[in-house]
Formats: C-alpha cells, sequence, structure tokens
C-alpha cells in the first residue's frame, strides 16, 4: 500500500475542505475576501432560520463537516474567498488564500448540463476550441483557435477561468498554488495543471481520466514538461469510486491514494469524517477494479466506435441527473445513445 506523505496528506486535505463548500454554493455565495469561518457561521445561521426545508439532508452532512473543520483548523478559519464564479449548468470555481499565502483553486464536479462533456473527454474526438491569453491586469490580450483538439469545451474554459483569474490576481511562481477539484473538477484541475508553469501541487478528488489520444496530445504539446508536471499530480479517491478510474490515467501510479468510504462511494465527504479529515487510507475496492477493467477495455476500442458509448451513456445522465439543457448545446441523437447503450452494456456482460 502507497501510504502519502503527512505534508501531502495536510495540503490536499485542506483543498477537500475548500471543495466540499462549492457545494453549498447554491445556499451563499459571499463576497470577495469574506473569511471562511464567516462563510460557515453564515451557512449554519442559513439553515438555523429555515421555515421551509430547503436543506437536504446531504447538505445537512457536508455543512456539519464544515462546522467542525473549521473549528479545528486556524489555516480553515482565517482563509479568504475570491474569484468566485457559479454557474448551475457548468463552470463553478474559486480561490481560497490561507493566512500563509498559499493559494487553493477548487473546482466544483459536473454542472447540470455538463454530462455530455464528460463523454466527450473520454470519446478521443478531436474539436476546436479557443485559448485566451491576457494582460496582466487580466483584460483579454489574444485568444488562438486550435481546431484538431482533444480537450472539451468544459476544460477549456476551466483553464481560461484560471489563466484569467492569474493574470487579474498577479499570481506568479512565487506563489504557491494548489489546484484541486471533485470529479469533474478533479479532471478539469489535472487538465490545467498540465498546461499551466504556475501549479505547485494538484489535487484531484475521486477525478476521471483521460481520452488516450487527449495524453498523447499533451506529451506531443509538452514534452519534457509534460512528465515533470504531472508527477506533481494526485489522485484520492474512496475506495469504491467508480468515476476516477474512467478514462486513461495521467496521474502516476506512485501519486494514487485510496481512503475508506462512508456515506457513499464517489461523494467527496464519504473521503472525510465528521471532523473533515480523510478517512483512514485503504486498498483499491472490488467495485472499483471491476470498472476500471471495462473502462480500459472501452479505452481500448477505435475512437469512432468508443465515441458511440462514451457519448451515449453520459446523454442517458444528462436526460436523467442533468435536468438542463447541455452547456455549448451539445446534442447526442436517440441513434447514437441506443448504439452506445449497446456497446457499454456488452463491454459490462464480457467483463462478469
Amino acid at each position: 500500500m502507497n501510504y502519502a506523505l503527512d505534508d501531502i496528506l495536510k495540503e490536499a486535505n485542506e483543498a477537500a475542505v475548500y471543495n466540499l463548500y462549492l457545494y453549498l454554493t447554491h445556499i451563499i455565495q459571499p463576497a470577495e475576501n469574506t473569511r471562511f469561518q464567516s462563510i460557515i457561521s453564515d451557512l449554519e445561521f442559513n439553515f438555523k432560520k429555515q421555515t421551509i426545508n430547503t436543506w437536504n439532508s446531504r447538505d445537512i452532512y457536508r455543512l456539519s463537516i464544515l462546522i467542525n473543520a473549521v473549528k479545528h483548523s486556524p489555516f480553515l478559519m482565517n482563509s479568504k474567498i475570491n474569484n468566485l464564479t457559479v454557474s448551475r449548468s457548468g463552470l463553478t470555481a474559486c480561490s481560497f488564500t490561507n493566512q500563509n499565502g498559499n493559494i487553493y483553486v477548487v473546482f466544483k464536479g459536473t454542472g447540470e448540463g455538463e454530462w455530455i462533456d464528460n463523454g466527450e473527454g473520454l470519446s478521443g474526438v478531436s474539436e476546436e476550441n479557443t485559448y485566451i491569453t491576457y494582460t496582466k491586469n487580466g483584460a483579454e490580450l489574444s485568444s488562438e483557435t486550435v481546431e484538431r483538439d482533444y480537450a472539451t469545451d468544459q476544460q477549456v474554459e476551466a483553464l481560461n477561468w484560471f489563466n484569467h483569474a492569474a493574470a487579474k490576481n498577479r499570481w506568479t511562481k512565487d506563489n504557491r498554488i494548489i489546484l484541486s477539484g471533485h470529479s469533474k473538477g478533479g479532471n478539469k484541475a489535472q487538465f490545467i495543471a498540465i498546461h499551466s508553469d504556475l501549479i505547485d501541487n494538484c489535487y484531484s478528488f475521486n477525478g476521471q481520466g483521460f481520452s488516450p489520444e487527449a495524453l498523447v496530445s499533451f506529451e506531443l504539446q509538452y514534452g519534457e514538461k509534460f512528465e515533470e508536471r504531472r508527477q506533481n499530480i494526485y489522485s484520492l479517491s474512496t475506495d469504491n469510486d467508480y468515476v476516477n478510474v474512467l478514462g486513461e490515467r495521467l496521474i502516476p501510479k506512485t501519486n494514487i491514494y485510496y481512503f475508506e468510504s462512508h456515506m457513499g462511494l464517489h461523494y467527496l465527504e464519504a473521503m472525510l469524517n465528521a471532523n473533515g479529515r480523510f478517512n483512514r487510507q485503504s486498498e483499491q475496492g472490488e467495485l472499483s477494479r471491476y470498472v476500471e477493467s471495462v473502462s480500459q477495455k472501452l479505452m481500448n476500442l477505435e475512437s469512432r466506435i468508443r465515441k458511440y458509448a462514451t457519448l451515449g451513456v453520459m446523454n442517458i445522465f444528462q436526460r436523467f441527473l442533468g435536468e438542463g439543457i447541455p452547456v455549448n448545446r451539445d446534442r447526442v441523437s436517440i441513434e447514437q445513445t441506443v448504439m452506445g447503450m449497446g456497446i457499454a452494456i456488452d463491454l459490462l456482460l464480457h467483463q462478469l
């Protein structure tokens, strides 16, 4: 079993708590430079004054963890939030600066309209994307359109958001910048960590991987820097999480850690105890290994076939879990969905 070093765990744990807060931004969106302790206090006040049951049990549990975590950590208590962007359908992200001046950038998991974008990220289908550069004060300087690009729209949006925040706040290599995200947010964080030389460490909580084509593209683009940057990216997941194993891994095996899961399999809070600390480290669970074996077979398919399975399955998720219009107005036909589900079911049956 590969046990993480104490300093890595400590830094990742602080990042995990900030990530947990992002799942409560639909309740409170604080002003710039609000202390984290005040944010949690306002959430607690909001919960206590409710006359209508607007808090579900999952959010109440998250709040209880945040309250306890802040009580036991001066770093969390005194950190301040900035650059908060909230979108129900797509990007939700912000940064925190703790009392040591360390900058924690966090990305929320899949938004209501992002499910098909998840499928595109695993499909190996290339598309056209526009990358933006900014002046030192955050104004748009120029843009570059890449026609054959294996990134997804939402990955590029996250990178553009990060580059804008870095320019606006004048972040440099002299700052310590810790990047993180949960689920799709973890995938976005990994993507940014490969494309930016400002990142010290990146923590992906239950975050999925990439298509084989995307990884080849990254390596061709950055050469030796690709290997250097990926060494600072870590995967932290619950033992039976079924998302971190999807796609090809960007993260080195030595940087992959599992924790016992409580109160769920994929939820971020499933790897945290009541005080916001990581649960005991664990081996990868049987369910996670099974999903990983299916995913590996899927990634071995030619892209023109694989895309039906990844887009078809995510189209089903979008229809039943998304509850909104897909971002970028992505569309997957009924024929593609049926064909994709057939491929996915066939792979599942052959793994039994």
